[in-house]
C-alpha cells in the first residue's frame, strides 16, 4: 500500500509541477514574494485577490550535477556522482484582512528522500497575527527560526548550492514548529525576533516531542543602516552608500532524557556523516546553549558577510558519548562546538554574474582534534534575474583527515539551473 501511494504521489507530482510553471509563466504579473528586488520584469507569480484578501502562489524549482572526486587510498563514494532534483517546491502566501497572513509551502522533491536537515515534504505551514498593531506580531506553526542570517537567507539568492558547515542545518536545526513574537523599531532597521519551539527541529514534523519533554528557546536582534535589511547577501542594485548589518543570535535548551530512553530518529542530526552517530549535537542529552553573531556588508555591486557561531554542550550524563570516556576533571562536564565562515562577492551587472568567494571552518568537539575547514567559489549567471539562473560551485575539503568527521573527500563540483516564479 505505501508503494503505491508513493507511485500515485509521484505520478500527480511530476503532472502537476508542467502544469504550474506554464499556468504561472502566461499569467500577468503582480508584486512579488519574497525578497527578490533584482528585477521588475522578472518571471512572478499568480496573484488572486477578493477586496481585502488576497492568495499568491509562486515555485521552485532547481538541480544540478555533483561530482566529487576522492584522494589517493580512500574509497570513493560514487553515489555522490549524480544529477541531484534540489528544489520542486510549491509556494503559497496570502493574508485576509490586515491582521492575518500566512504562508505554505511543501517541496516535492524532498519527498522518499533520506533525513536531510532541510528535507521535506513541509517547508513553511505558519501564519502571522498582526492585530495588536504596534505591540508585536505573533507568528504561530512551521517554518524557519529566527537565528543566522545565512540559514534565513532563501538559498536561491546565493550563488552556491550548499550552505557552509555551520549554518547548513547539522549544527543548528533551521526550521522547527513553534510561537514567536516579532517587533521592529526605527523604521524597520532594528528588528527582534523570540519565540519557543519544540527543540526538536525539523523532525517534529513526525508529530512528537521526544522523552524529554523540553522545549527550545531562540532569539534574534538584527540592526541596519542607513536602509533596513532584507536579507539580501548580494548588492545587485548598486548601493552607491555603504549598507551594513549586524545580527546577534541565541538559543537554548535543556532536554534530560530519562534512563533507558533515546532522542528520535534523525533527531541528532548528520554532521558528521552518519545520523546514527552518538557524537552529533543537534541535541544534547542535557542542558545546551548557542551564541552567534553575523555581520553583512552591500556596497557598489560588491558585498560581504561573516558569521560565527558557539555552542556549549553540558551532558546529565558524565560517560555520554560525547564527552569523548575522559574524565570529568579533564572535560569539566561539558564540550564545545563552533565554526564560521566569510563571504565575499561581486555582482558584475553589465554580465550579469555573481563571482563569490567562501572560506569556513567547524570544530565539531574541542574534546578531540582536527578542525574541518573548506574554501569554496561561486559563478552564477542571472539569465533572468534570481529567477532563472545558472550556477556552478566548486568546494575544496581542506582537512579530509580531520578526526571525527568521516566526509573524506578532496573536491566538489555542482553546476545547475534554478527557477523562480514568485
Amino acid at each position: 500500500m505505501t508503494a503505491a501511494i508513493k507511485k500515485i504521489t509521484v505520478n500527480i507530482t511530476s503532472g502537476l509541477l508542467p502544469i504550474i510553471i506554464v499556468f504561472l509563466t502566461t499569467v500577468s504579473a503582480h508584486s512579488q514574494m519574497g525578497y527578490t528586488y533584482y528585477n521588475i520584469d522578472s518571471l512572478q507569480g499568480f496573484k488572486i485577490s477578493n477586496g481585502s484578501n488576497v492568495v499568491k502562489v509562486g515555485t521552485i524549482i532547481s538541480s544540478y550535477l555533483d561530482f566529487r572526486d576522492y584522494p589517493s587510498g580512500v574509497t570513493p563514494d560514487l553515489t555522490k556522482n549524480t544529477i541531484k532534483p534540489k528544489d520542486a517546491r510549491l509556494d503559497i502566501t496570502g493574508k485576509s484582512g490586515e491582521d492575518y497572513e500566512y504562508h505554505l509551502q511543501l517541496d516535492f522533491g524532498a519527498w522518499g528522500s533520506t533525513y536531510a536537515p532541510d528535507g521535506g515534504p513541509l517547508d513553511d505551514a505558519n501564519f502571522t497575527y498582526k492585530g495588536f498593531k504596534k505591540l508585536f506580531n505573533i507568528n504561530i506553526g512551521y517554518g524557519k527560526v529566527p537565528y543566522s542570517l545565512n540559514s534565513l537567507v532563501e538559498h536561491y539568492q546565493s550563488p552556491y548550492w550548499e550552505r557552509p558547515q555551520i549554518s547548513k542545518g547539522d549544527f543548528f536545526s533551521r526550521r522547527d514548529m513553534g510561537i514567536r513574537l516579532d517587533r521592529s523599531f526605527w523604521d524597520g532597521k532594528i528588528r527582534a525576533s523570540g519565540g519557543i519551539y519544540s527543540g526538536v527541529g525539523e523532525v517534529v514534523l513526525g508529530g512528537t516531542n521526544d522523552a524529554s519533554g523540553a522545549f527550545e528557546y531562540i532569539g534574534r536582534v538584527e540592526f541596519s543602516y542607513p536602509e533596513k535589511h532584507h536579507e539580501e547577501i548580494i548588492d545587485t542594485k548598486g548601493l552607491t552608500t555603504p549598507n551594513i548589518s549586524i545580527g546577534l543570535n541565541g538559543r537554548y535548551s535543556k532536554r534530560n532524557l530519562p534512563a533507558g530512553t533515546g532522542f528520535l530518529a534523525g533527531e541528532t542530526g548528520g554532521l558528521l556523516n552518519s545520523k546514527d552517530s552518538a557524537l552529533d549535537f543537534k541535541v544534547v542529552n542535557g542542558e545546551k546553549y548557542i551564541l552567534g553573531m553575523d555581520v553583512s556588508i552591500l556596497y557598489r555591486g560588491f558585498s560581504a558577510q561573516f558569521e560565527t557561531h558557539t555552542l556549549k554542550g553540558t551532558p546529565q550524563n558524565a560517560n555520554d558519548p560525547i564527552l569523548m570516556g575522559l574524565p570529568t576533571s579533564v572535560t569539566n562536564g561539558y564540550f564545545k562546538a563552533g565554526g564560521w565562515y566569510t563571504t565575499l562577492n561581486y555582482f558584475a551587472k553589465p554580465i550579469k554574474s555573481i563571482f563569490s568567494v567562501r572560506y569556513d571552518e567547524l570544530n565539531a568537539n574541542d574534546l578531540v582534534p582536527g578542525i574541518s575547514k573548506h574554501i569554496a567559489a561561486g559563478l552564477s549567471y542571472q539569465v533572468k534575474g534570481y529567477n532563472s539562473m545558472i550556477k556552478f560551485e566548486f568546494d575544496r575539503n581542506l582537512s579530509e583527515t580531520e578526526s571525527i568527521n568521516t566526509h573524506k573527500w578532496d573536491n566538489e563540483y555542482r553546476i545547475g539551473w534554478q527557477l523562480v516564479i514568485d
